[in-house]
């Protein structure tokens, strides 16, 4: 039995994602895997690393439709959970 490759075009239709989305995905996918590795050998993670680690989280929450707020219906960090809009 043979593995069928799947190619974005059929990523897309199965998560209902743009093209563009699905890019974005395998990106922080790639930045988490290295994130990963580096941290195996205990080395420390470097400034580019943890800039896209905040990025990712807003790509995220976006492709999937989450938000997390504060009391007063502001993007909060440090409080709250994530929740589909």
């Amino acid at each position: 039995m043979t593995k069928k490759k799947i190619v974005f075009k059929d990523i897309n239709k199965i998560l209902n994602l743009t093209q563009q989305q699905s890019r974005q995905i395998l990106e922080m996918l790639e930045t988490l895997r290295n994130i990963n590795a580096v941290t195996d050998d205990k080395c420390p993670l470097d400034y580019e690393q943890i800039c896209k680690l905040d990025g990712m989280e807003h790509q995220l929450a976006d492709i999937v439709g989450a938000k997390v707020e504060c009391e007063h219906g502001h993007y909060t960090r440090w409080s709250g959970s994530y929740e589909y809009k």
